[in-house]
């Protein structure tokens, strides 16, 4: 049997995932696997509160209002936090989401349970540019931290799945990092990209430009490009001491020699993060949306 490329990167994501999924929890209890948004009032202390304000920010921009029981696509959901955030807000929606990895789906719907959400939340096993859905059945869709999976650097297989799942009128939006060109980076930074590509198991970040322009040509309209990376920054500032506080509790535990690699990489990348997050010219971080 002939193995894909896209079969092996697959395979790594859901290797990574499987080894470090679970010390997400060092960032939050309730797996928000995504980084936070500040507003005025809040405490920008309080990493739960920036988590969720993110995840009200996305809702906010899905524009629920306009349907009467709505579904709503959840596109590489993780364990599904962001999608019982909303669910607590929205009690008429409906959330299915979708990711590739085995033991997210299971482990995501029994939180889901414990919550009692399991009648408007439910997780799947799925490649979220291959969706097991008919065309425009969807009201709404958003994909927090995880459009950076899909392929290419304009994520093209992503926005088609997106366009063709949406019922007319229905919205999108996207959170995530992103590069603000595709011109070759400084050799120090872009040591650092490919390494933090490596650590979370990605292939390249979206290139803003060129994702919005695959946006427009797949036909979506009323597309807005925000860039909010000082809105984002506070929550980048939590990295270091929830580094530390993991690696001090692996120590204490007398687990530190023994951590593979997957677990390594997820205490890394974040830190890589943040040189890149500082890199200003050459990455951002966006909320973008539209409609179809």
């Amino acid at each position: 049997m002939l193995v894909t490329h896209q079969q092996t990167v697959q395979e790594k994501v859901i290797h990574y995932f499987e080894g470090a999924g679970m010390d997400y929890g060092y960032w939050d209890p309730a797996f928000n696997m995504h980084f936070g948004y500040f507003r005025r009032g809040i405490n920008p202390f309080s990493r739960a509160a920036l988590l969720e304000q993110m995840n009200r920010e996305v809702l906010r921009r899905l524009e629920l209002h306009r349907c009467g029981e709505p579904l709503v696509l959840d596109l590489g959901c993780g364990l599904g936090a962001v999608s019982r955030s909303m669910a607590l807000t929205e009690k008429r929606a409906r959330f299915l989401g979708f990711t590739i990895t085995p033991w997210q789906v299971s482990f995501g719907n029994e939180l889901t349970k414990e919550e009692g959400l399991e009648d408007r939340v439910h997780l799947y096993e799925s490649d979220f540019a291959r969706l097991p859905l008919p065309g425009e059945s969807a009201d709404a869709v958003f994909a927090v931290e995880s459009a950076c999976y899909a392929r290419g650097a304009d994520k093209r297989d992503l926005v088609e799945e997106l366009y063709r799942v949406l019922r007319p009128g229905g919205r999108f939006v996207l959170a995530d990092g992103f590069r603000r060109h595709s011109r070759p980076l400084p050799r120090w930074l872009d040591k650092i990209y490919r390494r933090n590509m490596d650590c979370w198991a990605l292939q390249e970040l979206a290139d803003i430009d060129r994702l919005v322009a695959a946006l427009h040509e797949c036909g979506f309209s009323h597309i807005q490009v925000e860039d909010v990376s000082w809105r984002v920054a506070p929550s980048f500032a939590h990295i270091p001491f929830v580094t530390l506080r993991f690696l001090f509790d692996i120590w204490r535990k007398g687990q530190l020699r023994n951590l593979d690699r997957e677990r390594i990489n997820n205490a890394l990348a974040p830190a890589l993060g943040m040189i890149m997050g500082l890199s200003r010219r050459h990455f951002g971080y966006y909320l973008v949306s539209g409609k179809k």
